[in-house]
């Protein structure tokens, strides 16, 4: 899935993203198409696919 930077919208949801898996997010780099998290005071990165795989497995476990 190639994740299109939409700006600051974007940007947001990929923090909601974060927030709801217990990450803080930092930013994210368009070009490598990665997000840059922290997780127990650890920066972590993960590319987009990753992230909103485990945002929609933490949503089926919540529902």
């Amino acid at each position: 899935m190639k994740f299109q930077d939409m700006g600051r919208s974007a940007r947001i949801e990929l923090a909601k993203m974060a927030k709801q898996l217990g990450m803080k997010y930092i930013g994210y780099n368009p070009t490598a198409q990665q997000v840059s998290l922290e997780y127990k005071g650890k920066g972590v990165t993960y590319h987009v696919d990753e992230l909103v795989a485990a945002y929609q497995q933490s949503n089926h476990m919540t529902s």
